[in-house]
C-alpha cells in the first residue's frame, strides 16, 4: 500500500551550479550542528575566492578536478597506480584518504576497496569469522533497511545471509522504523529459532537520514545485537555530537557518483578490531609481505600473521588512482557540506515561498519537506525529499495524476528528480 508519496531531488550532480547562493544568502542560513576537521597539505582547495555562486563552483569543484588530474599524471609518470606500487609517500594517495577517513570516522582503522556494496559485504564477512565463528549461518538473524539500495541487500546475501535477512520498514522521515525492528526481534526470539546474541543490524543511513542512535544502541545492548554502519550517504552526519560511522563494530562508506567524495566506484571500510582489520586487508587483496604496506593502519603482526594465509582473496582493492582523485575532495569536504547544507536550507524556503507566489497563499501546504528523523543529527543533505499533499494538506494515499509527465519533463531537463 502507498502509504507516501516522495519526490527526491539531488544535490550533487548539479549541487554546485543548481542555485546561485551567494556568501550572504549561505551564511544567512542555519549552520551545521557539527564539524568536521580533515588535514590538508593544500592550500589551493581552501583559497578564498569572490562571494558569488561561481567561486563555489572554482573552489569546490574545479580545483578539486584539476588536482585530481595532476595527481593522475603523476602516478602515471611514475607507474605508481597500485596502491603498493607507491614508493613515494606524498604519491601513496590510498594511504592519505585512509588515514583522513578514519580520523573522520573515529575509527582506528580503515581499508579502500572498489565499492562501497563489497564493503558491506567483506564486513558482514569480518564479523561471521571474528564474532560468530561456531556460529550457523541458518542461526543468525540478519535486519536492514526495507527503504535502501538494492546494494545493501545484495551485499548482504553475498555475505551468506540470503536466507536469514529480513527487511525492516521505513517511517514517515525515512529511517530504519525501530518499533518495527523491536517488534521483529520479539518475533524471532518467540519462535525460538534465533536467540540474543545471535543478531546483526546493518543500518543503512539511506539518502543522509539518521534515525534516533540512542535508541538504536539500547536495542543492540539489550538484545545483544552487533551493529554494522552503512554510511554510503550519512558520512559527515553526526548524532549527538559523535560521528555516525562510530557507533558500531564495523562501518561502510561509498564513494561512488553520487556521493559527497566521487571517485566514479569506490568505497571503505573501518572497525576498531585488530582481526577484522585483517581479514579486510587479505581480503582486499594483500599478498606475501604487502600489507605492511598499510604501516600504522596494519594491525599488530602476530595478528596480520594468523589471517595472511586463511583468508581468500578477492582482490577487490581500491586503485591509487581513484585516491588521486579522492585526496582533493577530502581536502574540501567540510565547506562541502557546508554549501549543501546551505542550498538544501535556501532551496526549501524558496520552493515554498516560489509555491505561494505562483499557486496562491496557503498552496504551500502542499509540499512537505520531510525533516531529520530526531532534532540530535547533525545533517548533511545530499538530497531534498518532498512529501506531496492533496490539495486539503492532507497525504495522497495515491499518485497524483500529473506527477509523472512532470517528473519526465524535469528530467529531460537533466535533473535528478525520482519518485518513490
Amino acid at each position: 500500500a502507498v502509504r507516501w508519496l516522495f519526490v527526491g531531488f539531488c544535490l550533487y550532480e548539479r549541487g554546485f551550479t543548481m542555485a546561485a547562493i551567494s556568501q550572504a544568502d549561505a551564511t544567512a542560513m542555519p549552520s551545521p550542528k557539527h564539524t568536521i576537521e580533515v588535514e590538508s597539505d593544500n592550500d589551493r582547495s581552501t583559497a578564498e575566492g569572490s562571494s558569488d555562486a561561481v567561486s563555489v563552483v572554482r573552489r569546490l569543484v574545479e580545483i578539486p578536478h584539476e588536482q585530481g588530474l595532476e595527481n593522475i599524471t603523476m602516478l602515471l609518470e611514475q607507474d605508481m597506480l597500485n596502491r603498493y606500487q607507491a614508493k613515494k609517500p606524498e604519491l601513496n594517495f590510498l594511504l592519505q584518504s585512509e588515514r583522513a577517513f578514519a580520523k573522520l570516522v573515529g575509527m582506528k582503522y580503515a581499508c579502500a576497496l572498489n565499492s562501497g556494496g563489497i564493503a558491506i559485504s567483506l564486513g558482514l564477512e569480518a564479523m561471521k569469522r571474528v564474532l560468530f565463528s561456531d556460529d550457523a549461518f541458518d542461526k543468525m538473524r540478519v535486519y536492514s533497511n526495507a527503504f535502501t539500495f538494492h546494494a545493501v541487500p545484495s551485499a548482504c546475501v553475498v555475505a551468506g545471509f540470503a536466507e536469514t535477512l529480513k527487511l525492516i520498514e521505513a517511517t514517515e522521515e525515512l529511517v530504519l522504523d525501530l518499533d518495527h525492528l523491536e517488534e521483529c526481534i520479539k518475533e524471532d526470539l518467540a519462535s525460538g529459532r534465533f536467540a540474543k546474541g545471535k543478531m546483526i543490524l546493518v543500518l543503512s543511513y539511506m539518502r543522509g537520514r539518521v534515525p534516533d542512535m540512542h535508541r538504536v544502541l539500547e536495542l543492540c545492548s539489550r538484545y545483544k545485537m552487533q551493529l554494522l554502519e552503512d554510511s554510503a550517504h550519512g558520512y559527515g552526519c553526526s548524532f549527538d555530537g559523535r560521528m555516525c560511522g562510530s557507533f558500531g563494530v564495523v562501518s561502510t562508506i561509498s564513494s561512488q557518483a553520487n556521493k559527497l567524495v566521487n571517485t566514479g566506484e569506490g568505497g571503505m571500510v573501518f572497525t576498531n578490531n585488530d582481526e577484522m582489520q585483517a581479514f579486510f586487508i587479505f581480503s582486499a587483496g594483500s599478498y606475501e609481505e604487502l600489507w605492511r604496506k598499510h604501516e600504522e593502519l596494519a594491525p599488530p603482526e602476530d595478528v596480520c600473521l594468523k589471517y595472511k594465509c586463511t583468508v581468500a582473496n578477492k582482490s577487490v582493492r581500491m586503485t591509487n588512482l581513484q585516491a588521486a582523485l579522492m585526496v582533493p575532495q577530502i581536502n574540501v569536504m567540510q565547506e562541502r557540506i557546508d554549501h549543501h547544507n546551505a542550498m538544501y536550507y535556501y532551496l526549501a524556503g524558496r520552493t515554498s515561498a516560489k509555491f505561494e507566489e505562483l499557486c496562491g497563499e496557503g498552496s504551500s501546504k502542499r509540499m512537505v519537506f520531510v525533516p531529520q528523523a530526531h532534532k540530535l543529527v547533525g545533517p548533511v543533505y545530499e538530497s531534498l525529499h518532498l512529501r506531496i499533499m492533496k490539495d486539503d494538506g492532507t497525504a495522497a494515499q495515491e499518485e497524483l495524476p500529473a506527477l509523472s509527465s512532470f517528473l519526465k519533463m524535469m528530467q529531460e531537463r537533466k535533473y535528478s528528480i525520482a519518485k518513490f
